[in-house]
C-alpha cells in the first residue's frame, strides 16, 4: 500500500503562532484508501472530526495555546 493523497493543515493565530501538520491517505489501486486520524499539535489544542471512508479528517475546533485565540486554518 502506498500514499494516495495528503492534506497539510496550517493553523495561524493573530498572535503570530503558526504550526502545520500533514496527514496521508494510504491505499492502493485495488483497495479502498484510509486517512490517518487527526493528531495533536504542540502549539494548538485541536478537535478533529473522524473521517468517513474516503473523506479527509476535518478540524472542528482549534485554540491557540499561547493566547487562547481561534486560529485561521488552511488546508492544502
Amino acid at each position: 500500500m502506498g500514499v494516495i493523497d495528503t492534506n497539510t493543515y496550517t493553523l495561524t493565530c493573530a498572535c503570530g503562532v503558526q504550526e502545520s501538520l500533514t496527514l496521508a491517505q494510504y491505499g492502493s489501486a485495488y483497495a479502498a484508501g484510509e486517512w490517518q486520524k487527526g493528531k495533536s499539535l504542540a502549539r494548538f489544542t485541536v478537535e478533529w472530526e473522524t473521517p468517513l471512508n474516503f473523506v479527509a479528517p476535518n478540524v472542528t475546533a482549534a485554540k491557540c495555546n499561547a493566547c487562547g485565540g481561534t486560529p485561521e486554518i488552511k488546508v492544502s
